[in-house]
């Protein structure tokens, strides 16, 4: 009788070319902003995904939102490039220095910034390269986990209290919350914020501006992204929510689905 061996190797070569990602990007101005500053990036082609909020306080922060998911395509040209952390750190940080150069040219001295949360996929793993209060979070069998950490200076001083100490939300002055310790566009000296996490089939990804975060519970988030197989169902729901909820802020949400 003949037996046929097959390679263990075979067997999770062939589970990750039947794992295919499956994408949808949504972006509301919501209730009170006159303008909508969000832009983001969705190609299950390239396996790159992109999330950017202009900062409100200074001038054109559509334009520069646009610009970094822009470029952020165009610096990954295909899907054989940018599979390592050190590649996408490099990328963000040719998004940085681009922006800083253009943006002196529409906007003068202040320049221009934004805040950029970026997915690369490869293989059985996502690249997360993350700079500003964007957010990225994997769901999984063990629920709805944030990749990302905001740089604000809410979030400089909850890591600097020690293992006991806590701080109410109320005792901060409101700016803290929003106020960005990073940013892309501005000359200022920064690092990026990385990480590597094993994808597999099933798992979904969310990535999202401060006007979905600030406005839903990650418990809440979590069931909006389960709400359907569809990933445009999930991110426009969450996103309508966010509206249900004030819509204070634009929103935008980019569902990514292993399926």
């Amino acid at each position: 009788m003949r037996v046929r061996c097959v390679s263990l190797r075979f067997l999770f070569s062939l589970n990750l070319s039947c794992m295919k990602l499956l994408s949808f990007g949504y972006t509301d101005v919501g209730f009170v902003r006159e303008s909508n500053e969000d832009s983001f990036l969705v190609s299950d082609e390239k396996g790159i995904y992109a999330v950017a909020d202009g900062l409100g306080g200074l001038p054109h922060g559509s334009l520069a939102s646009r610009m970094a998911v822009q470029f952020f395509d165009a610096m990954i040209a295909n899907a054989d490039v940018c599979h390592t952390e050190s590649e996408l750190e490099n990328v963000v940080k040719g998004i940085h220095r681009f922006l800083i150069e253009n943006g002196e040219k529409v906007a003068g001295e202040d320049g221009i910034g934004t805040t950029l949360t970026v997915l690369r996929s490869a293989g059985d793993k996502v690249l997360m390269g993350h700079v500003g209060d964007s957010a990225a979070f994997v769901l999984n069998g063990n629920g709805l986990q944030k990749l990302s950490k905001d740089h604000t200076l809410e979030q400089e001083i909850l890591d600097k209290l020690k293992p006991g100490e806590s701080i109410e939300e109320q005792d901060l002055p409101e700016y803290y919350h929003h106020t960005l310790t990073r940013c892309l566009g501005q000359n200022t000296d920064f690092s990026v914020d990385l990480c590597e996490h094993s994808l597999s089939v099933g798992d979904r990804l969310l990535i999202c501006s401060d006007g979905i975060t600030n406005m839903i519970e990650t418990e809440e988030l979590e069931k909006l992204c389960l709400a359907s197989d569809d990933p445009k169902v999930c991110a426009m729901g969450i996103v309508d929510m966010a509206n249900q909820y004030g819509g204070v802020d634009n929103s935008t949400a980019v569902c990514v689905f292993a399926t």
